[in-house]
């Protein structure tokens, strides 16, 4: 039987939105008397460039350090810098300063829709729990509600178009899948996903409608021809230099081993991740049929990433395939035990990888004298 009745008051919710508020400005502590070093944690600077650039990027651009081409942007889509540009005048035009209120403000919204669900649905024992768990697991997410980022935009996507689901506000589904693919390119997922999920409701016209969420990402391909030359400016870089998707699958695991055997431990997490995942997207089956088709979707595209940030392409699945679908363990009392040592690995673990992902110092100040203009 779920224990609910104490999340019907407000109280939850305030807990869940300070622990996500609390959670991201942790991360920032070490770095307190140099805050550019979160402001520098690539990829923020270049959504920074985006939202003060929409796309407009000379030939002589600030990242030409890194030998990238202006196409390279594409990459970044635009809701994203879009919010940092819409929040820049509450910051006074300080574009670094809105990236950062983005972000936790996307983030905590991020939480409380996810508590919503979790309470609406019934889906575990204490939505509150579960939902603070959202802030730490997994660790590579705890970096991304607290830096230049797009997963917490993108989760407040995600739980919104399970919400109108949910509650049959069908046209709502389709606005919430469309930004989401304006967002993070894997939002273009959630269309065979979504689809999955009326079919198997039996709702086949509804299922044929998902599709018209890509009107906006087929536009914004229009603009990328009209800024770049190239309709398919995304995947040229995505699928051609940084080569990140691979037609055969598990071919990340392979790719991790060498002789040495220094990448080997690399492709042993890999691996370890796929099980959890693997078995915590089977487990939602029974649970949850919606949620187990949206874990399906992207558990399957995982397969074919070989980009060795493999854990934040698979992060995405952490909130129903490891928090729901595991639900009956972690909401024992004796998980909670667990809690300070998360808290450990999960800070230490951040604290150490953002140094070791930063803009240069002298790209980022070329950055600022275009954003101050």
């Amino acid at each position: 039987m779920w224990r609910t009745g104490l999340d019907t008051s407000r109280r939850p919710r305030l807990l869940v939105a300070l622990a996500m508020l609390a959670s991201s400005l942790s991360v920032y502590w070490p770095f307190r008397d140099v805050p550019d070093k979160i402001l520098r944690y690539w990829d923020g600077p270049a959504y920074l460039y985006v939202a003060k650039t929409l796309y407009r990027v000379p030939l002589d651009h600030q990242f030409q350090a890194y030998e990238l081409p202006r196409a390279y942007f594409a990459n970044h889509l635009p809701l994203f810098p879009l919010v940092i540009r819409a929040l820049s005048p509450l910051t006074l035009g300080n574009y670094p300063a809105a990236m950062i209120l983005a972000v936790l403000a996307t983030s905590v919204l991020a939480a409380l829709l996810f508590h919503e669900l979790l309470r609406s649905q019934a889906l575990v024992a204490s939505p509150a729990w579960t939902a603070v768990l959202f802030c730490l697991l997994p660790p590579r997410w705890l970096i991304y509600h607290a830096v230049g980022a797009t997963e917490p935009l993108f989760f407040c996507l995600l739980f919104a178009a399970f919400l109108a689901l949910n509650r049959e506000r069908h046209t709502l589904v389709l606005v919430a899948i469309g930004l989401a693919a304006l967002t993070r390119i894997v939002g273009v997922l959630l269309v065979p996903a979504f689809m999955l999920v009326y079919l198997q409701r039996g709702e086949w016209r509804r299922a044929a409608r998902v599709p018209a969420a890509l009107v906006g990402v087929l536009t914004l391909f229009a603009y990328y021809k009209l800024v770049f030359g190239d309709f398919f400016a995304y995947f040229t870089w995505n699928l051609g230099s940084a080569g990140i998707v691979s037609p055969r699958p598990f071919e990340i695991l392979q790719r991790y081993v060498d002789n040495s055997g220094t990448k080997f431990h690399s492709a042993e997490l890999f691996a370890s991740m796929y099980v959890a995942y693997g078995l915590g997207t089977l487990a939602l089956w029974r649970k949850r049929r919606d949620l187990f088709w949206f874990c399906l979707v992207y558990f399957v595209f995982s397969t074919f990433v070989t980009h060795h940030d493999l854990p934040r392409y698979m992060a995405v699945l952490a909130p129903f395939a490891l928090l729901v679908a595991f639900d009956a363990a972690l909401a024992q009392p004796a998980c909670r035990l667990i809690l300070p040592l998360l808290l450990y690995v999960d800070y230490v673990s951040a604290w150490t990888a953002i140094p070791t992902k930063l803009v240069a110092p002298d790209v980022y100040a070329a950055l600022l004298k275009v954003l101050a203009r």
